[in-house]
């Protein structure tokens, strides 16, 4: 099974690995993977090691990545300023006009965002965002290609991991053929209209969907709702 982890644990880190994002070494460590690409097909012996720790810090890099650019302009702006100019929550206020309150809502949102990625899993919420689904799916799929390549007898990854991991892909391969269906369907009707926008623009809010499909909220809502039980046996 996939690795059940303390929450605050898992919290701190995704923490660690937002701070990483900024560090001075992320230079140095995207040299390092593009070291790992030339490499990859002279890979052998204790050297498979050293090339799965080198995947770990990539995949946690695109993880973080992916989950930043999914973020408003606004929580991209407040991550910036938390962990790259280090500024204190009182001061990012100010200048965000924001409360800490509500900083603080945010930070702990975009860390569990994280550390759900991290444990390669995908939410309700996540089922519109066509993008996470993809680098998921490629993630998954790095993953599997190492295992079968490089670790066939499970020295790095045990075989209930890899079972589990592959069932994943598996779900979201069709949870994305789902979303990528959708999108290609005549939108002749009001629901197909309003799923599309909302895969479309999925930081919009139910007002600007309202408008955009001009129909109510309570319709918008309810036709996200009944798509993401519809989708919903392909992240449980």
């Amino acid at each position: 099974m996939i690795r059940k982890i303390k929450p605050d644990l898992v919290l701190y880190l995704a923490e660690e690995a937002l701070k990483n994002k900024y560090s001075e070494q992320e230079l140095e460590i995207r040299e390092i993977m593009e070291i790992q690409k030339d490499c990859r097909d002279y890979i052998i012996g204790n050297t498979r090691k050293i090339y799965a720790r080198m995947m770990k810090i990539e995949v946690t890099r695109i993880m973080v990545e992916v989950v930043y650019q999914s973020l408003t302009k606004e929580e991209q702006k407040f991550v910036e300023m938390k962990y790259k100019k280090n500024q204190q929550i009182v001061a990012i206020s100010l200048a965000l006009h924001v409360s800490v309150a509500q900083l603080m809502i945010w930070q702990k949102n975009i860390l569990e965002k994280i550390a759900a990625f991290m444990l390669y899993k995908l939410s309700v919420e996540d089922v519109f965002e066509r993008k996470k689904v993809i680098s998921m799916v490629k993630l998954l799929s790095r993953i599997m290609e190492f295992a079968n390549r490089y670790d066939p007898k499970h020295e790095f990854i045990t075989k209930g991991w890899v079972t589990a991991i592959t069932d994943r892909h598996e779900k979201y391969e069709k949870l994305l053929s789902k979303i990528d269906e959708t999108l290609s369907e005549e939108k002749n009707e009001v629901r197909k209209e309003v799923i599309a926008k909302k895969i479309e623009n999925p930081n919009e809010t139910m007002g600007t969907l309202e408008k955009m499909c001009n129909i109510d909220k309570s319709t918008v809502s309810r036709y996200l709702s009944q798509f993401s039980e519809e989708i919903k046996k392909y992240i449980e």
